[in-house]
C-alpha cells in the first residue's frame, strides 16, 4: 500500500439534520459544489463535525453515500470509521470501501480506558486489521478522547507492525510532537494537521495538509494565508490569519459545533442544529453570533 498523497485544505464535512434529528440530505450537494468550486482539495466524513457518534449507523451510511455521490471522485474522501463497538467499526469500514473512500480513519473508544502505549498500539491494530484495502488515518484528538500519549511515541511503538497505517489526523496543539512527527516518519505517513486556529502556524513548520471544520465557511481566507506565504509575504500571511483567529476565538465563545452550524446556515447552507447532547444556539445567540461574525469580516468577499 503506498503512502497517501493528497495533501492542501480538507473540509470536515458538516451532517444535515432537521429539528427532529432526520436527515435532509439535499444539503450536501450544494455545500460539495460551492467548496469544489473555491478549491477545496477533500473531505474527512462523518467524524466530530459530522457528529458521526452521534448518528445511527443507517444515518453514517447514508451520509457518506451522499456525499460521495456529490463528490463523484473530483477530489479525496477520507471516512471516519470510529465507534465504541469493535463490530460496527469494522461494519463502517467495510461500507467506506464499498462507496469507493480513499481512506479511512478512527480514534479508539475510551470508556473502559487505555492506560499505556502497548495498549493504544494493540487497539489500532485490532481496529485496522479488518482490511488492507484502504489506507487507515489515526484520528489523534486527546481533547475529545483523553488520550494524551505523544504521536511521535506512537509511531515509534507501531514501526512496521501496522502496513494499512499510512497517516495521522493531529487535532491537538503540540507542534513540537507533530514536527517530529512529520520529519522522522514524513517520508512513510502523511500528517494531517487538525487545528485551524493555529493553521499559520502549523503552516510555517511545513504542514501541507489540514484537515478542519472551518474551511466550511473560511476556505478563501486560508487559500489567501497559504498564498500570502508562499510569497514570503509573512505581513498580510499574520494579518490574515489574526482575522481568522478572531473569527474562531468569536465563536468559540459558544459551543463550537452548535456555532458552526449557525454560521452555516448564516452563509446559506442550512445543515439544521446539532444532534442531542449538543444544545443548539438559542435565538439570541444567534444574533449575537451574526453581529460578532459581521463585525470580523466573515461575510465580506475576500479581495483577489
Amino acid at each position: 500500500m503506498k503512502k497517501l498523497e493528497f495533501k492542501g485544505i480538507i473540509a470536515a464535512g458538516f451532517s444535515p439534520f432537521d429539528t427532529d434529528g432526520k436527515l435532509k440530505l439535499e444539503a450536501i450537494p450544494p455545500l460539495v459544489e460551492h467548496l469544489i468550486e473555491q478549491g477545496i482539495d477533500g473531505f474527512y466524513l462523518t467524524g466530530s463535525t459530522g457528529e458521526g457518534m452521534s448518528c445511527s449507523i443507517e444515518q453514517r451510511m447514508a451520509i457518506v453515500e451522499s456525499y460521495m455521490q456529490a463528490v463523484n471522485k473530483r477530489v479525496p474522501v477520507i471516512i471516519c470509521v470510529s465507534h465504541a463497538s469493535h463490530e460496527t467499526s469494522t461494519l463502517l469500514t467495510k461500507h467506506a470501501i464499498e462507496v469507493g473512500a480513499d481512506a479511512v480513519s478512527a480514534n479508539l473508544p475510551t470508556y473502559y480506558g487505555i492506560n499505556n502505549l502497548d495498549h493504544l498500539v494493540y487497539g489500532v491494530q485490532k481496529m485496522v486489521d479488518c482490511q488492507d484495502e484502504l489506507p487507515f488515518i489515526y484520528y489523534h484528538i486527546p481533547g475529545k478522547t483523553g488520550l494524551n500519549f505523544k504521536m511521535y511515541d506512537f509511531l515509534e511503538a507501531i514501526a512496521g507492525r501496522l502496513p494499512q497505517l499510512k497517516g495521522i489526523k493531529y487535532t491537538a496543539g503540540n507542534l513540537d510532537d507533530y514536527i517530529r512527527c512529520e520529519h522522522t516518519f514524513g517520508k512513510e505517513l502523511k500528517m494531517y494537521f487538525g487545528v485551524d486556529e493555529l493553521f499559520l502556524p502549523a503552516l510555517s513548520l511545513g504542514a501541507d495538509a489540514f484537515i478542519g471544520s472551518t474551511y466550511n465557511f473560511m476556505l478563501p481566507m486560508y487559500q489567501r494565508i497559504v498564498e500570502q506565504h508562499k510569497n514570503n509575504d509573512t505581513q498580510k500571511a499574520v494579518e490574515q490569519y489574526h482575522q481568522v483567529a478572531e473569527i474562531i476565538n468569536g465563536f468559540l465563545k459558544y459551543d463550537g459545533l452548535s456555532a458552526q452550524k449557525a454560521i452555516m446556515k448564516m452563509i446559506g447552507h442550512d445543515f439544521g442544529p446539532p444532534k442531542p447532547p449538543v444544545r443548539p444556539l438559542l435565538e439570541t445567540q444567534c444574533n449575537d453570533l451574526y453581529s460578532v461574525m459581521d463585525r470580523q469580516g466573515l461575510f465580506k468577499p475576500i479581495p483577489h
